[in-house]
């Protein structure tokens, strides 16, 4: 997996980009990036005009580049690190898809590095606002077939579920006693759910940490936090048999609801969703990482 190139970043910061240009031409000898106009002063101007431009000098035609990950991949990862520091994301995503398009070879290959980099749960750059805008590139692009848009779109039905901001879909688990217990109930300033399937090693990996956490287990003895596990296999030998914290609201899914219809992108797991008082999405498939620095 390609790593950020540095370089673009000294270069919207304040460095000349003429230099920052020419060490990128002198390392790969074949990627050449835009001349942004020096006219063009501010960090957000220099990164608009360098992502609406950036593939200006690329041949899409070329199909040997696909072979050619140390040139094609890598620029596509620095074009990534470019996107956050401009409000043009999606016209420089559009732009890159309608270029990619001119062959069918080229635009799967670019498919693909999206799919790689920005949907993968375990990409260190997974980004699901950055996927939601290709996905919306390749919806809007009049060179891919119907049958070549059946795929982004209910990827992209499946992204606009409980995306922050959003009330989170209501549920309801079965706890160990029998009881019924639906999200909506669940009265606290903050609700962490956690999706998980006792059998999953990463599972437990999280659930030890939210175990050991001194930030979780004191918002959770003060109140202030109600943490939901959830099976979301059902009531499974696995789940029957594991040991959860009694602090916490633990139960499965009963009939795999969750999953079977798609309540929840639960395409990896665990997942970690935290709420807040009014069940609004704060952090969406976070890491245990995340939450806890949110709480903090």
């Amino acid at each position: 997996m390609k790593m950020l190139n540095h370089t673009f970043f000294a270069c919207l910061l304040g460095m000349s980009l003429v230099s920052c240009s020419h060490a990128q031409q002198q390392k790969t000898k074949e990627f050449r990036l835009p001349d942004v106009p020096v006219t063009l002063t501010a960090p957000e101007d220099r990164a608009a005009y360098l992502s609406l431009h950036y593939w200006d000098h690329f041949d899409f035609a070329d199909t040997s580049l696909i072979s050619r990950p140390e040139i094609t991949e890598q620029a596509f990862v620095d074009f990534l690190g470019i996107l956050p520091y401009t409000d043009r994301a999606q016209a420089a995503i559009d732009t890159l898809f309608r270029r990619a398009a001119t062959g069918q070879e080229m635009l799967y290959h670019f498919i693909g590095l999206s799919d790689k980099y920005l949907y993968e749960p375990n990409s260190p750059m997974h980004d699901e606002e950055l996927h939601i805008l290709v996905l919306r590139a390749l919806l809007d692009n009049p060179c891919l077939s119907d049958t070549d848009k059946i795929r982004p779109r209910y990827l992209l039905e499946i992204a606009m579920k409980n995306r922050p901001g959003d009330v989170a879909a209501d549920f309801t688990v079965t706890c160990r006693d029998g009881r019924r217990r639906q999200l909506s109930g669940i009265k606290a300033d903050y609700v962490l759910v956690y999706f998980n399937d006792p059998d999953c090693e990463d599972c437990r990996r999280v659930k030890e940490l939210l175990s050991l956490s001194p930030v979780v287990n004191g918002l959770l003895e003060s109140g202030r936090l109600k943490l939901l596990s959830v099976c979301v296999e059902g009531k499974t030998p696995a789940w029957e048999k594991a040991d959860f914290l009694k602090s916490w609201i633990d139960g499965y899914d009963e009939g795999q609801r969750l999953t079977r219809e798609q309540v929840y992108d639960l395409k990896a797991i665990p997942a970690l969703y935290l709420l807040d008082a009014e069940k609004r999405v704060i952090l969406k498939d976070a890491s245990f990482e995340q939450v806890e620095e949110r709480l903090s």
